[in-house]
């Protein structure tokens, strides 16, 4: 039975990474052994000692704060681009553990102010199946995180087929975060170039497998919002649609098109350096499928708010959509998909 809000101003994109967090992915070599954490660990362990001084409470506390100027009621919190993906079930086990029950305890310090994705230790089949019944049925998570490929696998790879049915039972809301292969071409790794263009070439990429292997049809009860504005898709996904019909255009007509798969996905506001965004949401996927994501704590929710709030582009009444009525619908609690 689904609750109904009148209005719910949710932000799908938090991350909630304090020291302690980092400190047990070094015990088990994480930045040796996952290339999220190679590429990404020095830096955001730096920005975590900073932001976390103060102890987790006063993060928490600051970060309500920070909800209450934005006018956020909730805050769905996920590691991101650190995924616990390791090359061994034990220590993926062990970190996806430690990351859940850090995510559960954050979740009862706000008061119903914060709730969060799980991780998974993916690509280990029955661990994962299992970590999913501990998110759900011990930390009452709605969803779970996800990065765009795992171990090099995409996540249409038939092997995970199990974990999308899982997903489904449970009519989980999935969470997708780039970063998973942090450097996509020569020099990439320099100068900020992978979370400029790589993340959202990875998340694109993602989104579009997920539809050309027809996971949205044969999961229709997963809501998969993609983060960063899903990357790349609403400036190529013509392009896209092109190639594919000329390529395989029986598959393209079994889809009826690339763009209404992609209208199954939800997409975020994140991509807060970009002044076209709303026309450019409104011209192809549509702002119907738009929902509230901050990136906090690197930038302070009334950031995200405010570009909404103060588009020329945008109508009153879409700015209230995309602020207010679109998230309870990805989230699962409001009729609509």
């Amino acid at each position: 039975m689904c609750v109904f809000f009148a209005t719910m101003r949710i932000d799908f994109h938090s991350h909630y990474l304090p020291p302690r967090f980092f400190d047990t992915m070094d015990s088990l070599d994480a930045r040796a052994r996952v290339d999220s954490f190679a590429h990404y660990g020095a830096h955001l362990t730096a920005a975590a000692r900073r932001q976390f001084a103060a102890g987790d409470a006063a993060f928490i506390e600051r970060w309500i704060g920070d909800m209450d100027s934005a006018g956020i009621d909730l805050t769905v919190m996920s590691v991101g681009a650190v995924q616990p993906y390791f090359p061994d079930a034990g220590s993926g086990i062990t970190a996806t553990r430690y990351a859940n029950e850090m995510m559960r305890e954050a979740v009862t310090a706000g008061a119903g102010r914060l709730g969060a994705f799980g991780s998974l230790p993916l690509p280990h089949i029955a661990a994962t199946l299992a970590e999913i019944d501990f998110c759900f049925d011990e930390c009452g998570f709605r969803g779970v995180n996800l990065g765009p490929s795992v171990a090099g696998r995409p996540l249409d790879a038939p092997e995970f087929d199990d974990i999308w049915a899982a997903l489904n039972e449970r009519s989980a809301t999935v969470f997708l975060h780039p970063g998973a292969t942090p450097q996509m071409a020569p020099g990439s790794a320099e100068f900020m170039l992978t979370p400029a263009f790589c993340g959202p070439t990875e998340m694109a990429v993602a989104l579009c497998r997920l539809v050309a292997a027809k996971v949205p049809l044969r999961f229709p009860n997963v809501r998969v919002i993609g983060g960063i504005t899903g990357g790349t898709i609403p400036y190529l996904f013509g392009r896209w649609d092109r190639g594919l019909r000329a390529t395989d255009p029986e598959l393209h007509a079994e889809l009826g098109g690339v763009l209404g798969q992609l209208r199954r996905f939800w997409y975020d506001t994140s991509l807060i350096e970009d002044p076209y965004l709303f026309g450019t949401m409104r011209d192809s996927l549509g702002l119907d499928r738009l929902v509230l994501g901050s990136d906090t704590p690197r930038e302070p929710a009334t950031v995200a708010v405010d570009l909404v709030r103060n588009a020329e582009q945008l109508t009153a009444a879409e700015k209230t959509a995309i602020l207010d009525i679109n998230g309870a619908a990805a989230y699962g609690l409001t009729e609509g998909r």
